[in-house]
């Protein structure tokens, strides 16, 4: 496939990374394209690359890593507390048909080593995190790759300052669109970790797939918010760059929250809970009552019909004289954590809430596209963007997507031309098929092969995940294959959209719903919110441990009545309501596995494995 990308003297044909930023390089040389934070505290400024300048230390590294030997085909590890020096590894690998290996400091030692060994991997750059993280992993391993310290001094051959200045020229390499330009390990939920082999062809293409479709302007700050061992994270460095965007860097993924405050960007990606938690906060506000209350809620009603042109005179007479200030103060209490310059949201990672998207499309007027995409497909399958957005739904289709019923049958097809056969009321895996479905899973044929299937004489990758599509394309979540359930009684269970309602409940950081055919109703497992649950029973609470707050008896019976409210005000049947809940003793964690590593998403195997007991004790109690 060729991917046509839009120059300053028109169509330009693209076919890998190198082409793709060195396009960029020529028609944006004089903008700003990435900005760094000094490594100074609350004071850290933001410091301008032009990309001109970063064209020339994309050269002097790829310099430097040719002069110590290393040719097209190898692979370069990275296991950097973030920064600025992983984009400028993924630069300089696709100048030379290298592959970069980016890793996740949290992740076990176990796991490192697997992953260091399994991708072969000639050099592996560090800093003095990634120094910690290995301990003395790699003196037992026989084939250890060479390290490269980011910290490192000047006498050393292996010297990051030596390597990444060097003043030679880079050789010119010959790449295709097949080559291989990132391996990336899955979350590994179950087993250890796959790697996905990524391909120039495969990130080019999603790039071209998204590329007029987030924003029209041609001067944008997006901030890179998801970390380089995160599919969304490498998309999150090639778009922006290749619009000739300014792209604000974070000095690590723990000081996101921190530096997105002082980027105050356009835009960013964000995961669902973000958005829960600015909403929450707006319903805690509502449900509280008084005259505060109804006029917070008067002022979003008023704001959401003037949104959809559905308003009437006293909205439009009401919003003007009080429900602009009103909406006006939410900005203002958002704008003290992501900067007062927010116009669009990218929301994945995780289902998120209609409610909460809506809310800050309609009345905040930002921009929320949700998508969705896997690692295997480089990442994005759906989305939701300025051509078409319908709320609940993760969009429509960027490539091939086929729904397959569970003896399969195809029940649904669409395709990015606008070919639609909807599912109606059927649900079934969805099948991806186009220039960004990967290669494969390294040095693994055997899941590869049930991976990547082939019919009509194409590759599809099995998604693993349930959808519907409706008569206008959408794709609708419907849960991930082997989640739902039935209970003893027959009747079955979707827990995904559940814990999508219970979550909206203030007292909960974290729910997932547990049920199986021996049970006689679903049970939510509950991660209590400790600062709200101390702010509602105040001295009742007062002096605890965390760990007794969150399985307060006072609290239990506060979470439940709040799940049943937030059940009823769903229409929810009787067999799916909160008969019984369990309240986790402990937050969810990268660390112990019950959250995904980076992007923290929930991991239910590992939590209804680590809470066995206290499942057991819930249904018996």
């Amino acid at each position: 496939m060729l991917t046509y990308v839009h120059s300053l003297t028109g169509l330009f044909i693209v076919r890998t990374l190198a082409e793709l930023l060195n396009q960029s390089f020529e028609n944006f040389a004089d903008k700003v394209a990435v900005r760094v934070l000094s490594s100074g505290g609350r004071d850290a400024v933001y410091q301008p690359i032009t990309y001109s300048e970063l064209k020339v230390r994309r050269d002097r590294l790829a310099s430097g890593l040719a002069r110590i030997g290393m040719v097209k085909g190898q692979r370069i590890g990275i296991l950097t507390d973030g920064g600025f020096e992983p984009l400028l590894i993924f630069l300089a690998c696709d100048f030379l048909g290298l592959s970069s290996v980016p890793l996740c400091l949290k992740s076990s030692p176990e796991i490192l080593e697997h992953n260091i060994s399994h991708s072969g991997m000639d050099l592996l750059v560090v800093d003095r995190k990634g120094v910690e993280a290995l301990g003395d992993l790699l003196e037992d391993m026989s084939d250890a790759p060479r390290l490269i310290s980011v910290e490192g001094g000047e006498g050393d051959e292996l010297s990051w300052n030596v390597i990444a200045e060097d003043e030679g020229n880079p050789p010119d390499v010959d790449l295709s669109p097949d080559d291989e330009t990132k391996v990336l390990y899955t979350s590994g939920s179950s087993g250890m970790p796959k790697g996905v082999v990524q391909t120039h062809g495969n990130i080019v293409a999603n790039v071209q797939e998204v590329w007029d479709v987030v924003s029209l302007q041609e001067d944008f700050y997006f901030f890179k918010s998801a970390p380089d061992y995160h599919s969304m994270g490498v998309l999150n460095v090639y778009y922006p760059l290749a619009k000739g965007w300014v792209l604000d860097m974070a000095r690590s993924p723990d000081r996101v929250l921190t530096d997105i405050r002082t980027s105050a960007p356009q835009g960013f990606l964000t995961v669902p809970l973000i958005l829960d938690k600015v909403y929450g906060n707006v319903r805690k506000e509502i449900q509280s009552g008084g005259v505060k209350g109804a006029l917070i809620e008067r002022a979003v009603a008023a704001k959401k019909r003037l949104s959809t042109g559905q308003a009437s005179f006293v909205d439009h007479l009401f919003f003007q004289t009080l429900g602009k200030k009103v909406v006006g103060k939410i900005r203002e209490q958002l704008a003290t954590r992501v900067g007062a310059n927010l116009e669009v949201l990218i929301v994945g990672s995780a289902k998120a809430d209609p409610e909460a998207l809506d809310f800050f499309h309609q009345v905040l007027d930002i921009a929320t596209f949700e998508g969705y995409g896997t690692t295997e497909c480089a990442p994005l399958i759906a989305a939701n963007h300025l051509r078409g957005r319908k709320v609940g739904t993760v969009g429509r289709p960027l490539i091939k997507v086929r729904i397959v019923d569970e003896n399969g049958q195809e029940i649904g097809y669409g395709d990015p031309e606008g070919t639609y056969c909807p599912t109606g009321e059927k649900i079934g895996e969805l099948w991806a098929s186009g220039p960004n479905v990967m290669k494969g899973y390294l040095n693994d044929p055997a899941q590869t092969e049930r991976a990547l299937v082939q019919h009509d004489g194409e590759t599809w990758y099995r998604t693993g995940d349930l959808f519907s599509m409706d008569g206008e394309g959408y794709l609708t979540f419907r849960g991930r294959v082997g989640r739902q359930f039935k209970l003893r009684n027959g009747e079955f269970v979707n827990p995904e959209l559940l814990e999508r309602i219970f979550a909206r409940a203030s007292l909960v950081e974290h729910v997932l719903v547990y049920g199986d055919q021996q049970r006689d109703f679903p049970l939510p497992l509950v991660v209590v919110d400790v600062e709200e649950a101390t702010k509602r029973l105040g001295d009742g609470v007062t002096g605890l441990e965390d760990s007794a707050v969150r399985v307060h008896p006072e609290v239990t019976d506060l979470v439940r009545s709040q799940l049943l409210e937030e059940a009823r005000e769903a229409g929810l049947p009787s067999h799916e309501r909160p008969q019984r809940i369990a309240m986790l003793p402990e937050v969810l964690s990268e660390e112990d596995g019950t959250l995904t590593r980076g992007l923290k998403k929930v991991v239910p195997k590992a939590i209804f494995q680590r809470y066995t007991s206290l499942i057991e004790e819930a249904y018996s109690g």
